[in-house]
Formats: structure tokens, C-alpha cells, sequence
């Protein structure tokens, strides 16, 4: 296996911190004008549309394009711009259908979060990801993929069982919410239902839903996760890398997104939360070397709250987007049952994920020490 260093790897420590830092300039400046327009026009989190609490998850992608232009990054090959470019098409109509209205406002498909988003979105979508599959089967169309890691990956196997694994431990935590008794599913208990939807979901999702959550791989998991690790090392960089990641969702807890009138304890929560999920996804990426496995994770992720809200425990979980945990000196003296079971669940949740986490620094170290710490001097 190559070593995992970033392919831009003759530039400085200072000309990645210089990229470093645009980056989360840019980052912060979107994400403060997505939190102005939304406290402005809605007020609380509950009061947006539901299509429309997808946009905060365009920003990181959009910020790293930017960047790679800015730069003149060598990952901008003519395939990777033929495949961003259909992707920001994808952000521009998105976003008129947001603000605006829907240009086709019929559904595609009535299914669940799929049939809220918009069709002419939802048509760029397909076609954006039938065309990255064909970018990945053409050889030489392939190889200009490779730098910004929007190729398949090398392991195929280890993407498909890491992806599968991570899809069943969803399913044991979610199953958990409902045995343990955190809240009645919204349409009413039905295990069978919960598979046949989850299952379709991530189908789905991947054709329709894939922009949102490569809005967010792309630019944590290719952009900021290449220059931290390559700066501070990999154990050190998922750290910072997570931290970020879950401080720049400071506006849409304030704003009531998973704990309304808790934006403190939500930004804490949700902070040790991504860092666990920084591990698991950042690891996935290490071994191989392709931003996708982390969107399939991030998509399973989501997909299974879902189908577990209709169908298994409507209680928010630790699963969701924005998912944390509440430390255990809050549990023991907030007077609230119903609060004390849903932080539990998390407890719960966290517990394992972060011991699933462990387990992947300790197994997988040699993947992790294969990153080269750039020399500062």
C-alpha cells in the first residue's frame, strides 16, 4: 500500500497551514452567513424545511473547491474538475430550490427524506453519480481521480466490509434504543419494516442524497484530514480534526438542531461525538484512500436513524448527524426521566462507538503511522 501523504507533498509546513487556515476562514464565512440567514428567516431549527437542513452539509466541499482553485491544487485534473463542477451545478439549483422554490416541485420517489428533496436536485444527483461511476471504470479517467481520492479506492474488500460492519453495528445500537425502551418508534414497532426501509434508503440515498454527504467527506475527510495529518500527525490531526468538525455546528445547536435550550451542553456533546466518528471515518479513509468509503458510512449512519425512528425508537439518538452525549455529571443531577433515558442511549451509543474506534487505532496502527508528519523545520 502507498503511503498516505498528501500528493501535494513538496509544498511546506507553511504553505499547508496557509491552505489550512483559507480553509477554515472560508469554512466559517459560509457557515456564519448560513447561521445569519436561518436564525434570521426561521428562528428555531424545528421551523426549517426539511429539505433545507441539508445546505450546512454543502459547506465543507464547497470551501475545499474553493481552496483548490485558490491554490492551484494538482488533484484538480480534468476529472475531478468534470465531477466538481457537476457537483457545485448540483449546490447552485439546490440552493435556488431552497430559497426559492422547487423548479419541478414534485417528488421523485415517496419515500422517506427522499421524497422532500426536490426533482430537478434530485435528477443533477443521479446524474452526478452514474458519472462518477463511469469515471471510476474508464482506466486513464480513473487515474485523474486518484489525487483528490474521488476514485472507488484500493481494498475493494475492506471498503465493502468496513462499509457492511459498520451498517450492522448501526443496526445493534439502533435495536438497542428499542429494547432498552427509549421512546416508541413514530409509525409503530415493525422490525421487518426497518430493514426493508433502511435497506432501501441507502439505496436511494446514494443516487439521490450522496451531494449532502460528499458536501461533508469531501472537504473533512480529502481536504482538512490530508493537511492536519500531514502537520501534526494522524493521531494528533483526527483530534483537531474532529474538534472542528463538531464546533462548526455551534449554530445549528443554538438554534434548537438535536438538544433545543441546551446550545452549551449540545456543542460539547456533539464535539466528542464527531471526534469518535473522526476516528472511525478518518480510518476508513487511510485504508483506502478514497473519500467515498467515508460518504457510504456517513449515508449508512443517517439512513439507519431514520428507518429506526418509523419503525424501531423514535428517541434521537447518538446515530443522527449532529449526535452526542451527555456527560454523566449532567445525567445524575438533571431531574428529568425522560431526559436521563435519552442521555443514557447516548451514553450507550457512545460507549460503543468509541470502543469500536479503540479498537481501530490499536488494529490498525500500521495505517495510521503510514501518514508522514511534514518537516516543520
Amino acid at each position: 500500500m502507498k503511503d498516505h501523504i498528501l500528493k501535494s507533498s513538496k509544498k511546506s509546513a507553511s504553505d499547508l497551514k496557509k491552505e489550512t487556515i483559507v480553509f477554515i476562514g472560508i469554512l466559517s464565512f459560509f457557515t456564519i452567513i448560513h447561521f445569519i440567514w436561518f436564525y434570521l428567516n426561521y428562528g428555531s431549527w424545528s421551523e426549517v424545511p426539511t429539505y433545507t437542513t441539508l445546505i450546512h452539509m454543502l459547506i465543507p466541499a464547497i470551501s475545499a473547491i474553493i481552496c483548490l482553485f485558490i491554490f492551484k491544487d494538482n488533484a484538480l485534473t480534468k476529472q475531478s474538475k468534470f465531477f466538481l463542477g457537476i457537483f457545485l451545478v448540483y449546490v447552485l439549483i439546490f440552493l435556488i430550490e431552497c430559497f426559492y422554490k422547487p423548479l419541478i416541485p414534485y417528488p421523485l420517489i415517496d419515500f422517506p427524506v427522499v421524497k422532500v428533496t426536490p426533482l430537478l436536485s434530485s435528477i443533477i444527483a443521479v446524474f452526478g453519480f452514474i458519472s462518477i461511476i463511469i469515471l471510476n471504470l474508464h482506466k486513464k479517467w480513473k487515474n485523474g481521480l486518484i489525487k483528490a481520492k474521488l476514485w472507488f479506492g484500493e481494498n475493494k474488500k475492506f471498503f465493502i466490509g468496513f462499509s457492511i460492519l459498520f451498517a450492522i453495528i448501526m443496526i445493534i445500537l439502533n435495536y438497542l434504543n428499542h429494547l432498552f425502551g427509549f421512546g416508541e418508534a413514530l409509525i409503530g414497532y415493525n422490525i421487518s419494516n426497518f430493514f426493508n426501509t433502511y435497506l432501501i434508503l441507502i439505496f436511494l440515498s446514494f443516487f439521490i442524497i450522496w451531494p449532502q454527504y460528499f458536501g461533508e467527506e469531501f472537504g473533512w475527510r480529502f481536504y482538512l484530514q490530508d493537511r492536519l495529518f500531514t502537520l501534526f500527525g494522524s493521531y494528533i490531526g483526527v483530534i483537531i480534526l474532529g474538534m472542528i468538525w463538531g464546533v462548526w455546528h455551534a449554530g445549528n445547536i443554538y438554534m434548537g438542531m438535536n438538544w433545543p435550550g441546551q446550545p452549551i451542553l449540545g456543542i460539547i456533546n456533539i464535539t466528542i461525538f464527531t471526534i469518535v466518528v473522526s476516528v472511525i471515518y478518518g480510518y476508513a479513509v487511510l485504508v483506502t484512500r478514497s473519500v467515498w468509503v467515508a460518504v457510504a458510512l456517513h449515508l449508512i449512519m443517517d439512513s439507519s436513524e431514520v428507518a429506526s425512528t418509523l419503525y424501531l425508537s423514535q428517541s434521537e439518538s447518538l446515530l443522527a448527524f449532529g449526535g452526542g452525549l451527555y456527560s454523566i455529571i449532567i445525567l445524575a443531577v438533571v431531574d428529568n426521566p425522560a431526559l436521563k433515558d435519552a442521555m443514557r442511549e447516548r451514553l450507550y451509543s457512545i460507549i460503543i462507538l468509541a470502543v469500536f474506534a479503540l479498537v481501530l487505532i490499536i488494529l490498525g496502527k500500521n495505517s495510521w503511522k503510514k501518514v508522514k508528519v511534514i518537516n516543520k523545520g
